[in-house]
C-alpha cells in the first residue's frame, strides 16, 4: 500500500531533523532564479539545492578573499532591492555554518549572500563557474603498510 501524504511528510521531517537539517526560504530579485538555473544546466546539476550547497562550500574553502572576488558588486550593488522570487534551500548543519561564516565575512542575509553568489559566479561564465559546482575531489592514499608487496611481475 502507498504511503500517504501525511506519512511522507512526517519521515521528511524525521530525517531532517536526524541530519540537523535546517529549511532556509530565501527571497531573491528576479532574474536570480533563472541565473541559477543556467548555472545548473551548464554544470549538469539538477538540483537547486545541490548547486546552492556546492557554491557555498567552494566560497568558504576558498575564503573571504574569494568571495569577494566574485561577489562584491553583488552584495554591495543590491542591498535594498525588492527581493520577490522564492527559492529554498534544506541545508545540513555545516552548509548552515559555511553559509552563516560567509555572510559574517560581509554583513550579508542569508537571501543577499545566495543571490550574490549566484549572479557573482554566474557572471564568471560557463568555464569558470563550473569550478563552483563542481563536488570536491577527495585525495585517496595508500599507506605502504597496506600495499601490496610488489612480485616482480607485471598483472
Amino acid at each position: 500500500m502507498a504511503m500517504t501524504q501525511q506519512v511522507r511528510d512526517e519521515k521528511r521531517r524525521a530525517k531532517a531533523s536526524k541530519l540537523q537539517e535546517e529549511d532556509l526560504r530565501l527571497k531573491v530579485r528576479p532574474g536570480t532564479k533563472q541565473a541559477l538555473l543556467e548555472l545548473m544546466e551548464w554544470a549538469g546539476i539538477e538540483e537547486q539545492g545541490e548547486a546552492m550547497t556546492l557554491m557555498i562550500h567552494h566560497i568558504e574553502a576558498l575564503g573571504h578573499h574569494a568571495l569577494f572576488r566574485v561577489a562584491r558588486h553583488e552584495i554591495e550593488a543590491h542591498r535594498s532591492v525588492a527581493r520577490t522570487e522564492p527559492l529554498r534551500l534544506s541545508a545540513r548543519k555545516r552548509t548552515g555554518q559555511h553559509l552563516r561564516a560567509i555572510c559574517g565575512w560581509a554583513d550579508a542575509t542569508y537571501s543577499q549572500m545566495i543571490e550574490a553568489l549566484i549572479h557573482g559566479i554566474h557572471a564568471l561564465g560557463a568555464l569558470h563557474a563550473a569550478k563552483f559546482l563542481t563536488p570536491p575531489r577527495h585525495v585517496i592514499s595508500i599507506s605502504p603498510r597496506l600495499a601490496m608487496p610488489s612480485t616482480g611481475r607485471a598483472c
